[in-house]
């Protein structure tokens, strides 16, 4: 007795702080504890100018892992049964061989602890990301004592143990209060099918269309599966497993096979019981966690009426046990993450949790009154106010993921309900990666770009055929379903395939009937301009992009407003950041910052540096915020990048001969900005030597005259320098392409024109960054024009000629006169504004030769304009739409006089 007594004592006393506040912190040190003199020792390990003491493993020692007895026993105390948080502190004992043994870049040591009565469980103690201090996770105490068994990895002297009551995430007054106005329907099935669709999809079934896919669901369904299961050993997820479950699930939902149903809820069952994450972080763990929840959550819908009301209890219990640990955590309010952004607008909320909320419902209807509020109340409304601009926030590859599991939350609320609960612009969407699309396969780029990593010089086929499968399907869409083929399909998902598809929905290939031009409108403003839709690496086509005006959105969009991209045989101007990894000094320095893109540059020394960045860039605003509501949007000024002033293409709405933009870009900058407008006017000239010309102009006023102005265009290749300008150039399938750059304001006597080339150019003013990647934008360059003379508002004007390698670039006409710039190029005659703003007044335009022009005139304020001829007769008259500002003629030579106002038309 008087041993106990002593050693509960020394249990006691090995914790130094008391719980005295709700989240008081206790630590126990280990050396303290019941150690196990046979496996482990006290042991003190050097730690920067300190000391530590704690306990390690003998060497060798006997037994494997929790098979031996415990290296060390600590009774942990706490006020009252519940659950709390653990953290360890441990150190290596030989960092330099940890360091030789860490060949993936995330080195683990992982201890095992059991808790109690509860079985043993294994947990991340340390690792080369997060060091010596490691949250272990939740640990459920039934009673104020109990013994914690620890057994020690080798290399590691592990000295202290605090221990946290868990707080879960507090839901908003509006959440908790939250009364759903759409409730689940009352019958069942409820996930991805009702009882009017269901008969629906099984006959869908015996579609030729649907064999390959059927046959492989009934072949797996029909396979027994074997699991190891073993109550006492917990399991780390397994994804065969989960794809087996909800083969066997889906085969119940369309046969009624009672057999196949009832071991998918025996799997199901047995697997969540078992299944633990741990501390497992790295990798997005949340991802196969939220996983695993929507497989249990198919079978509870699908299968419900097979089981009894110990598995659905326990079910209910695993689910509430496993959503925790979701990263957006439960209730779903977790720190800044949100459904609008970050990785909370991922499955986690739009299917994993949505599933479980709707399949637990009957029994537990919290998790759907916090679920739908957040994506009714929350997601509904602020994607409505998004999606006017037809393009993602996030980016090409984001984007794409992103919107896939969005479009989950989209068919889960119609196939159940019967109608939709989103907007419908949510169906134009997904044209924004048919426009993105390259003719050598891969895209524009556009945000954070994960699918380029490790892929080399050669592009590839750019594909998120789930999400295009979600789409087309929803819109019912015979273009989206034909982009959906062109990726593959999805033959690693046949039971979503066969739950959406509709076989009488034909596939079309052919985009010709689409207009070559795509303007975004005003949330994320934006044109994307194209020759042809001939997507092959032998293609010919020109496909030109201008950002610009709307909104940020933060995350992975990038700080790119104005930014150009053009391609022809390969990317001639373009971005030259790489996504690596989130957050290190070269994202938040170089990609997501405005150097990396191709777009103007102002360098104010004393720029205020926000989100941990320590270098000025000269860029647009770099920001990490998003809005989450409409109102927020609109009325934080943080959020405004800009307006779009003018968009326009034609006279052909499909094949149009002119692309127009305007954008006033002021409002992207911060206050070193007074005004910046930037125009561009894409041309296809319908010629095999010269297919197009892009004219960009911009008018830049700075608040002091000695910041900086750079123009900026980035390119793969080496430029050539000539006395005219800069000539870029790449090559496709063989084919040279050459942009031939002249600007023509300033002149080459009153600029300066720098090249940086290879690590210069992956630098800051100054600050380089080393580039780990075979990509060609790792050695790529940038080509920066400067003003020579310093002052407030400078002006440029740049003409980009994109060339058969072969051919030689046409002659520029250029004048400047009564404020507007004309450009002479071909059989086009392009008039626009020098100064920002529009034009109010008369002015002049001429046109040579001896046949006739096309002529543009751009900046035109809204109203009536007339064009009269030398002999005072009134050509054209033509009514100047508010948001366009264009003025599109075919006009013999001569000399025209432009007035606002309109008369008559009368004969010469």
């Amino acid at each position: 007795m008087l041993h106990k007594a002593i050693l509960v004592t020394a249990f006691v006393l090995a914790a130094v702080f008391s719980f005295g506040q709700e989240h008081a912190e206790r630590v126990y040190f280990l050396h303290k504890g019941k150690i196990n003199k046979e496996t482990a020792l006290r042991k003190k390990v050097k730690e920067q100018n300190s000391e530590k003491t704690g306990v390690a493993l003998r060497d060798p020692v006997k037994g494997d892992g929790t098979e031996r007895p415990a290296d060390v026993v600590m009774e942990l105390i706490v006020p009252e049964p519940g659950t709390y948080v653990l953290t360890a502190e441990a150190y290596p004992i030989d960092p330099e061989k940890l360091k030789k043994e860490d060949t993936t870049g995330m080195r683990t040591l992982k201890g095992g602890f059991k808790l109690g009565a509860s079985r043993p469980t294994e947990r991340i103690v340390y690792d080369t990301f997060r060091g010596s201090k490691q949250e272990l996770g939740k640990f459920e105490f039934s009673n104020t004592r109990e013994k914690l068994n620890i057994w020690l990895p080798g290399n590691l002297v592990f000295c202290t143990l605090s221990l946290t009551p868990y707080a879960a995430p507090v839901a908003p007054p509006e959440a908790e209060n939250y009364k759903p106005t759409v409730l689940p329907s009352s019958g069942r099935p409820r996930l991805w099918v009702n009882q009017e669709s269901l008969p629906t999809v099984r006959k869908r079934l015996q579609a030729a269309e649907h064999k390959d896919a059927w046959e492989k669901v009934k072949a797996n369904a029909l396979k027994p599966y074997h699991f190891d299961f073993n109550i006492d050993r917990e399991l780390f997820y397994d994804e065969k497993l989960e794809q087996a479950i909800e083969q066997k699930a889906f085969f119940y939902l369309v046969t009624e096979d009672r057999t196949v149903g009832e071991e998918a809820v025996d799997l199901a069952a047995k697997y969540l019981s078992v299944l633990e994450f741990g501390n497992v972080s790295y990798g997005d763990i949340t991802r196969e966690l939220g996983r695993a929840i929507y497989t249990g959550a198919l079978v509870y819908d699908w299968c419900y009426d097979l089981m009894d009301g110990d598995t659905k209890a326990s079910m209910r219990k695993d689910f509430r046990r496993l959503v925790r640990d979701m990263e957006i955590g439960w209730p779903p309010f977790y720190g800044v993450e949100s459904i609008v952004n970050g990785h909370g607008n991922e499955a986690q909320i739009c299917r994993d949790m949505l599933s479980w909320s709707l399949a637990v419902y009957d029994e537990d209807p919290e998790p759907y009154k916090y679920v739908s509020y957040t994506i009714l109340e929350q997601l509904v409304p602020m994607r409505k106010f998004e999606y006017q601009s037809p393009r993602h926030n996030q980016g090409v590859d984001y984007g794409a993921y992103r919107f896939g599991w969005e479009m989950h939350a989209v068919w889960l609320y119609y196939r159940m309900l019967g109608y939709p609960v989103f907007d419908d612009n949510i169906k134009n969407l997904p044209y924004y990666w048919l426009y993105m699309r390259l003719p050598d396969g891969y895209m524009l780029r556009d945000g954070d770009m994960f699918s380029v990593k490790n892929q080399g010089s050669q592009p590839i086929y750019w594909k998120q055929p789930q999400t295009m499968l979600l789409c087309y399907a929803y819109a019912n869409d015979p273009l989206l379903k034909g982009e959906f083929e062109r990726q593959g399909g999805l033959p690693d998902n046949p039971v979503l395939f066969l739950l959406l598809d509709d076989p009488a929905l034909k596939a079309k290939s052919d985009l010709s009937g689409l207009p070559l031009t795509k303007d975004f409108g005003p949330v994320l403003g934006g044109m994307i301009a194209r020759t042809g839709w001939d997507i092959d690496s032998t293609s010919n086509d020109v496909v030109a992009e201008i950002k610009g005006g709307g909104y940020h959105f933060g995350n992975h969009q990038h700080a790119d407003a104005g930014a150009l991209q053009l391609f022809y045989r390969g990317m001639q101007v373009g971005d030259l950041g790489l996504y690596l990894s989130y957050g290190p000094p070269y994202d938040f320095e170089f990609n997501k910052r405005s150097i990396s893109h191709s777009m103007m540059l102002l360098h104010d020394p004393d720029e205020e540096l926000r989100f941990r960045t320590r270098f000025r860039d000269g860029g647009s605003r770099f920001s990490q915020r998003f809005p989450r509501t409409p109102e927020e949007a609109r009325t934080d000024r943080w959020f405004d990048y800009g307006s779009v002033i003018s968009s326009d293409f034609g006279p052909s709405l499909l094949h149009p001969a002119y692309s127009y933009f305007d954008v006033d870009l002021t409002a992207a900058y911060s206050e070193k900005m007074v005004s910046y407008r930037r125009s561009f006017c894409f041309l296809d000239l319908d010629r095999t030597d010269v297919p197009a010309v892009v004219i960009l102009a911009d008018d830049m006023e700075s608040a002091d005259p000695d910041f900086k102005k750079y123009w900026q265009i980035n390119t793969l290749n080496l430029p050539e320098q000539t006395a005219e300008g800069i000539v870029l150039h790449n090559k496709l399938a063989g084919k040279v392409g050459k942009t031939y750059v002249d600007m023509l304001v300033p002149r080459a006597a009153d600029r300066t024109t720098t090249v940086l080339s290879g690590a210069k150019a992956n630098s800051t003013f100054g600050q380089e960054f080393e580039v780990r990647s075979n990509r060609p934008e790792a050695n790529g360059h940038r080509i920066l024009v400067s003003p020579k003379a310093a002052q407030t508002r400078d002006h440029f004007l740049t003409v980009f000629q994109v060339v058969d390698g072969g051919a030689e670039p046409l002659p520029i006409g250029f004048e400047e006169q009564d404020g507007r710039y004309q450009l002479t190029v071909a059989d086009r005659v392009v008039s626009m504004r020098a100064d920002g703003g529009n034009t109010v007044g008369q002015f002049t335009v001429s046109v040579a030769g001896t046949g006739g022009k096309q002529v543009l005139l751009a900046g035109l304020n809204p109203g009536f304009w007339q064009l009269t001829n030398a002999q005072g007769a009134v050509v054209v008259v033509h009514d100047v739409k508010p948001g366009k500002n264009t003025l599109a003629a075919e006009l013999p030579a001569g000399i025209y006089t432009v007035s606002p106002g309109r008369s008559r038309l009368r004969e010469n």
